[in-house]
Parts: structure tokens; sequence; C-alpha cells
């Protein structure tokens, strides 16, 4: 008996499900690719890459239903099938990536560790407290110490957050319990796992943000913090003699310019300590006219706008009026003999920094001698570590974890 064919009407259905499913594909791969049209829609390019592997289902099913279709309807299924396959494909690209470059650094990578969340909580509170006062500004910062208590002295880290000026000292705590605890065992490599913890005091700092017309003024709050935490991180179990400093994006920056001379005094009447290493995520290192280019996406986004009135008003003028203020803020011009060892880490697909920035920072360390890592994560985005789970992260871990043993 012959087989029955499908109506008009199911075989339409299964055509239209499979358009369906693509949508998501299609919508995260613009959200990725194209240049964002507002600072939400870069949110949204961050967790369509973060989460990417998510994609990869409605992909598969998409491409299922419309091959299946496909002796009713070729052309339109041929299309579809075409279009799901692609997705599948871009889908897997960021995660495929990831993996290689895990692979390069000795990182062991979970895929159960991929839903593990975001880094927006802890499983504790800290201690804050307020280290000093500028110009009638409070600025405080939060203490995390280990869950375990140490009958020894703990190495220090000081941690200084990116973002903006509304945004809390401990913005990702989940790293700071992290750092804290010496690493999870359960993650393996990638947490310290194969190796007894190092446990560590964890102070995360505020700072005025880049008041106008004085860039400068959150590199002295810095200083500043350092110069609080050398003097008072015994009191809270951690070791004055063994301090690293460690910043996100803005924070980066400040943790590079605070630790590579002394060209700032403190924003309060203290000893700035030298510190033991530098750990800086996704960091712009040069700001100069020499600055390698800025990624297409970004300068062609209305977000680009505001982000050079930003920086036109805090550093007092553009690029051509005030170089030497522009020269002043790029950490590339500080590398000398006695830079500290210096940890980068590179988002390969950031909106707001060519990795090339990097490359060329690397590049310097190399030549005047400074012990240096430089891990660039491809398809991770500017802020990729408020995914806990993510793959990137993952490889951060390792990558924080290792080189904090060998310098701290």
């Amino acid at each position: 008996m012959p087989e029955p064919e499908f109506a008009p009407r199911p075989r339409t259905a299964l055509l239209v499900l499979s358009g369906l499913l693509a949508l998501p594909g299609v919508a995260a791969t613009a959200l990725v690719l194209l240049p964002p049209v507002s600072w939400s829609a870069w949110q949204y390019a961050l967790l369509a890459l973060e989460f990417s592997l998510f994609l990869t289902l409605p992909a598969v099913l998409g491409l299922v239903l419309a091959l299946y279709a496909y002796r009713f309807r070729r052309r339109a299924s041929l299309a579809l099938a075409g279009l799901n396959a692609v997705l599948l494909t871009t889908s897997l690209v960021p995660a495929a990536s990831l993996w290689s470059a895990a692979r390069a650094e000795g990182a062991t990578l979970s895929l159960t560790e991929y839903t593990a969340g975001t880094a927006t909580s802890a499983d504790r509170e800290p201690l804050t407290v307020e280290y000093a006062e500028a110009d009638g500004v409070p600025l405080v910062l939060d203490v995390w110490e280990p869950a375990e208590p140490s009958d020894e002295p703990l190495p220090v880290v000081v941690n200084i957050h990116g973002g903006a000026d509304d945004l809390p000292q401990s913005l990702l705590p989940r790293w700071d319990t992290w750092l804290a605890d010496g690493g999870d065992p359960a993650t393996g490599p990638s947490g310290g796992g194969d190796a007894d913890p190092q446990r560590r005091v964890v102070f995360d700092v505020d700072y005025r943000y880049f008041p106008e017309d004085d860039w400068a003024a959150p590199v002295r709050d810095v200083r500043c913090a350092l110069g609080w935490v050398r003097e008072n991180a015994a009191g809270h179990g951690g070791d004055p003699e063994r301090i690293a400093v460690s910043g996100q994006s803005a924070g980066a920056l400040l943790a590079l310019l605070a630790t590579y001379g002394d060209d700032h005094r403190p924003s309060c009447d203290t000893e700035v300590p030298e510190v033991d290493a530098v750990i800086a995520w996704y960091a712009g290192t040069d700001v100069t006219a020499d600055a390698a280019a800025f990624p297409r996406r970004l300068l062609a986004s209305p977000v680009n706008d505001e982000l050079v009135e930003l920086e036109e008003r805090m550093m007092g003028g553009s690029v051509e009026e005030v170089p030497e203020e522009y020269a002043a803020m790029s950490p590339i011009r500080l590398v000398g003999p006695d830079t500290p060892p210096t940890l980068l880490l590179t988002a390969g697909h950031d909106l707001f920094l060519s990795p090339e920035d990097n490359r060329r920072m690397a590049a310097e360390l190399a030549e005047q001698g400074v012990p240096y890592r430089h891990v660039e994560l491809p398809w991770a985005e500017h802020m990729y570590d408020l995914n806990w789970g993510g793959l990137a992260s993952q490889i951060t871990r390792h990558s924080v974890d290792a080189f904090l043993r060998e310098h701290h």
C-alpha cells in the first residue's frame, strides 16, 4: 500500500515551525555580529555569546523538521535546512574556539558547570569598611576572608571593579569568594582542585569614578586603598608583604596605573606598597592617538558617541587637545624592568577593545623583560566573567590560579 502523503496544512506547519526555531539563532547572530543600537543590545549580545550552546537545540530541531518536509516543499525545505545548519554551526563556534584555547592553556573544561549561573551572588556577605574620605566622598572596600580560617597569614588580593560610578565594589562577589577560598576542588584544575587550595584575603575596592577633568582621581584612590591594605591586612588574617592587584575593565586600567610606578600620590596619607603581581581583565592599555583601532562594531554604534563624550569630559579634552593626559593614562607607556609580573586576560570579541591592544602590551612587557602571561579568549565579550559557568570563565579560573601560585 503506498504511503499517504501529508495534507497541505501539516506540510506547511513543519516548515513554519522550522522557521520559528531559526529565529533565536538569527537574533543572537545579529546581536553578536552587528553594531549594538543601545547598551541593552550589547548586554543581550553578551548573553547570546555566553550561552550560545543553548541555541544548538532549536537549530537541530529546525534542521530535522526542514529535512523531513523536503519531499513535499523542496525549495522552502532546502532554504530552511540551510539556514538552521548555518545557525547550528555559529552556535558551536564560540565553544569550539574556547575549547581549543583551553587545551593550549592546559585548562580542563566542564559542560556540567556551564549551567552554574552568574557571578553576581555569593554564599556569604563581606565586611564593609571605610578606608578613606576624598573630597567629602567616603571610600569603602569589602573584606572577603576565606570560609576556613588559617593559622598563618594569607596572601592578599586587592580587586578593583569596573563598570560605572553607581555599581557596588563587590560587583561579582562569586569571584571574590572563589579567590578567598582558594578555588573549588570540584572544578578540577580550573579551580585549583589539582593542588591544595591557596586561601587568600580579598579586598574589593570602591573609588571615585573618573570625576570631570580629573581622570587620575580613581588612581589616587586605589593607591590609597593599597596603603590601607598594607596597614590593616594583618588584622584580617592577611600578609601585608604579599599583595597582588586585580581589576576588570576600568578597574584593570586602574590596577595597572596604580602599580606601574609612583606618578600619582595617594588620596590619603599612607605609604603605597610594591605589589607582587597584577591581573588585568580586558583592560585598555593605550589611549593615545597611536592606539590600536577600536572594533568596527563600536565605531558604528551609538554607544561610541556616549563613550567619547565621557572620555573627553574626564580627560579635559580630546586626544588632539590634551595628548599628554592620554599618554599619562596609558599603562603601556609605564612599562619598565621593575614592572610587577602581569597577567593579561583578553576578550577576543570585545566590543570596546581590539585584542591588538593587549597584544602590543604583551610585546612591550616581553621587551622589558617583565614576567607576564597573556591569555586571549576567542569569542569572549567584554565582562564575560559575569557568567560564572561560562567556558571563558573556566579558563580564566585556571589561568588566575596558576599565575597567583607562581608569583604570589
